[in-house]
């Protein structure tokens, strides 16, 4: 009889900590549109106590229910008990623009639908992070990153381009004016352009400011009138 106590008491205990992989963790939503590197998955913690660490496996279907492909996923998260997280996987055929039935298309897009498989969780980091998956998540980090440092680069050097012809049709702007304004006071055009050119274009418009007009230069026009 005690025999029997024994193994009923074991029984329970197994039971209790046994691993329900169809009902433990199941998934709320799936959100991935058609222009996203990134699909959004979230997942619902059933149990009672917190859960760490899944794996899990990723069915994608067209829309008559035919499967397409499947991937497995090993995610580091933590979800507290009855309570819901949302987790980034890369998104099914970006490339190609397809989009979750259920999210944004273009109405020209091909659209599929996913089963959600729970594998496992609790998992030890270690036997994580050694996972061929998380191989798969550093390069598609790498690509991205690699990907927003050349648009950064792109855009900076379109910028200094920019500034560039800012500056020289500034400076330009500057020597026309010069010669405005040395040929309204009746001084030499060439000369003074000359001079802004070994000095500074504004130091000469600040000198042709002060001085104005010459004299000679005017009375020689007076004489020939």
């Amino acid at each position: 009889m005690k025999r029997i106590v024994l193994l009923f008491t074991l029984f329970i205990s197994i039971t209790a900590f046994a691993k329900d992989l169809s009902n433990d963790v199941t998934m709320v939503s799936y959100e991935q549109a058609w222009i996203d590197h990134e699909g959004t998955l979230a997942l619902k913690n059933n149990t009672n106590e917190e859960i760490r660490n899944v794996v899990f496996l990723i069915t994608y279907l067209d829309m008559s229910g035919k499967e397409l492909d499947y991937e497995e996923f090993s995610e580091f998260v933590s979800i507290a008990p009855g309570m819901t997280k949302k987790i980034n996987i890369p998104a099914y055929e970006h490339s190609r623009f397809y989009h979750y039935y259920k999210s944004k298309g273009d109405g020209e897009n091909p659209a599929f639908k996913i089963n959600f498989q729970l594998k496992d969780y609790n998992v030890p980091n270690e036997e994580l992070s050694g996972s061929d998956d998380s191989d798969y998540y550093g390069s598609y980090n790498d690509t991205r990153s690699n990907s927003e440092s050349d648009t950064f680069t792109s855009g900076f050097f379109i910028m200094m381009i920019i500034i560039l012809l800012v500056a020289i049709s500034v400076s330009v702007g500057l020597f026309v004016l010069v010669a405005l304004m040395a040929q309204r006071r009746h001084r030499n055009v060439v000369l003074w352009v000359l001079l802004s050119i070994l000095a500074s274009p504004l130091l000469m418009i600040i000198i042709l400011l002060i001085i104005g007009d010459d004299p000679a230069a005017i009375e020689n026009n007076n004489g020939w009138k």
